[in-house]
């Protein structure tokens, strides 16, 4: 009998939807319903700030085998991550910022495809080469998974609250999660639907992060809209 993976997808609804944040989740919402995954998954919604409400629930009901966790919003959404990667057992975990949406079907059988590959890495939607000015070459965190180990093995746990500090450093400073699994003998892979590129060659991936229209992005960000922005 073939064992079916679990995998987890991870979404971090912030504020109970203040700030604009409810109409993202929404469109989250939306993009999944419009661009099947291809493959089966759980959902979890991480409430960063405000529990779980009857609203909420009412948001992302159309996802499956949904459950919610309610965190202190310590970290913003990569103290979220850190708490599912330490609270769910899995195979996979997929870890979707405020901000994502999914821009084509088969995503996450494609996902999943190259993760029985390659193995046991690194990978993200999107990747950044760095400005040589403080900004470190990485896997954007805004679409990106792992097995929840390497997660858990990152040895920073991020709790502040703010645009900067221990959050931009884990994003993409000299102790960021890339560099992290880079210093573990790990791969850092950025997917798209028919490419596969190691971190440091992402930039020349067709239809990738930073090639025309970024036809070729898996899970879509705020900095994935028209006009195609490429900042960390």
């Amino acid at each position: 009998m073939v064992r079916v993976p679990k995998i987890v997808l991870v979404y971090i609804y912030a504020e109970g939807g203040a700030g604009g944040y409810r109409q993202k989740a929404e469109n989250f919402v939306q993009s999944y319903l419009l661009n099947a995954p291809g493959f089966q998954h759980e959902t979890r919604v991480v409430c960063n700030g405000v529990g779980v409400n009857a609203d909420t629930m009412a948001i992302f009901k159309a996802m499956p085998n949904l459950t919610f966790m309610n965190h202190d919003d310590s970290g913003w959404d990569i103290g979220g991550y850190q708490l599912a990667a330490r609270n769910i057992d899995c195979d996979l975990m997929i870890f979707c910022g405020g901000h994502t949406y999914f821009r084509m079907p088969g995503w996450l059988l494609r996902i999943w495809e190259v993760y029985e590959q390659y193995g046991h890495a690194l990978y993200g939607a999107t990747g950044n080469q760095g400005n040589g000015n403080g900004v470190h070459p990485h896997v954007r965190t805004t679409g990106f998974w792992c097995h929840p180990k390497l997660m858990n093995s990152y040895p920073f746990l991020v709790t502040d609250r703010g645009s900067g500090g221990q959050r931009y450093e884990m994003e993409h400073g000299s102790n960021c999660l890339s560099n992290w699994a880079k210093s573990q003998g790990l791969q850092r892979l950025i997917v798209g639907m028919d490419d596969v590129k190691a971190l440091e060659q992402c930039d020349s991936m067709r239809g990738g992060y930073h090639q025309n229209d970024q036809s070729n992005v898996l899970i879509g960000d705020r900095m994935t809209c028209p006009p195609f922005h490429h900042t960390p």
